[in-house]
């Protein structure tokens, strides 16, 4: 059976780390991937019209990982559908979307001509603040000026509330999720700005730095509880992460002023709890009471230490059957 052979596994993991490059942006194409096609048409894995229609989704023309009309969603979509195809037949377990994720994110471009990153698709791209006066007793931050309530589950370009210090005190404010990058199309031309709404942590001394390096850049986003999508393309559902015996916490994050939106922010990420990376491979920067001053005065240096996940003990996972539906 080709499943027991060695040279299938070899096979689908050079198409496993093509369907990597798909996700993240644009794919090389090599002749190693046109053999690992060969050969399973060669031993009645696949058709040859799949192998022939896999090689032509690879070469579509695509400049970032956000697109006007989600066309990288059907490539990659029409990808990891071959290739679940082509893993039942050899009776080979296909790998879980969180492993498909971290192979993706090796190839993650960066944005602004080689510095930051695009986001993967579903990276807690959602989540809900609380109540203001709930926010403003349990951080003693004072608000500044007056802001309508703000929507109750924030989404990437919708205003939200972010805690920072001015003048030496908390102070409570409602910005934009996401900071803008323009982009351009086929042709050069400019795109409207897309929200880059997560920071990784490992980013923080490269593209981030210009805002991670300054204390009075960084902020605290009040959050109740974030939401990530589970489950297969097409019918993945929200399942919604807390942490316990807490009405509210405080998400690392960082802070600007934009020409484009005015004050916006965006979320710190890093490596999930490994009992939680069924649910997602990433997690916010979830700060404790005793770590806000560090994160809002320390130097970089030192607030490395928070590049850690909360425990998955200390997290509660809510499930539910509500489609994920795309905002």
């Amino acid at each position: 059976m080709p499943g027991n052979d060695p040279v299938a596994a070899l096979a689908m993991r050079t198409l496993e780390d093509a369907l990597a490059q798909a996700q993240a942006g644009s794919v090389h194409r090599t002749w190693g991937q046109r053999l690992a096609l060969s050969w399973l048409a060669r031993n009645g894995v696949a058709a040859d019209w799949q192998c022939s229609s896999f090689w032509a989704v690879l070469d579509v023309p695509f400049d970032w990982a956000y697109t006007q009309g989600g066309a990288q969603d059907h490539r990659v979509t029409t990808l990891m559908g071959f290739l679940d195809t082509w893993y039942f037949k050899l009776t080979l377990e296909r790998p879980c979307l969180q492993q498909r994720a971290r192979w993706a994110r090796r190839y993650a471009h960066d944005i602004d001509m080689g510095s930051g990153t695009p986001q993967l698709p579903c990276m807690c791209n959602r989540y809900q603040p609380g109540e203001r006066q709930r926010i403003e007793d349990h951080f003693a931050a004072k608000v500044l000026r007056d802001y309508n309530e703000g929507p109750a589950t924030v989404h990437p370009k919708e205003p939200g509330w972010v805690v920072r210090l001015h003048d030496g005190k908390m102070v409570l404010e409602q910005m934009i999720w996401g900071f803008p990058v323009v982009l351009r199309g086929k042709r050069g031309q400019p795109l409207k700005p897309k929200p880059v709404n997560n920071a990784r942590f490992d980013k923080l001394g490269a593209f981030w730095k210009r805002w991670a390096s300054q204390p009075e850049n960084r902020c605290l986003i009040p959050a109740s509880r974030y939401a990530e999508a589970v489950g297969t393309p097409g019918k993945m559902t929200e399942t919604w992460l807390s942490v316990k015996d807490q009405p509210l916490f405080a998400w690392a994050g960082l802070w600007s002023e934009s020409d484009e939106w005015g004050m916006c922010y965006t979320g710190v990420m890093t490596e999930n709890a490994p009992e939680l990376a069924h649910v997602h491979d990433r997690s916010p920067v979830i700060l404790t009471h005793e770590d806000w001053q560090t994160w809002l005065t320390a130097p970089l240096h030192e607030i490395y230490r928070f590049d850690r996940p909360l425990p998955a003990e200390a997290m509660r996972v809510e499930a539910t059957s509500e489609l994920w539906v795309r905002r």
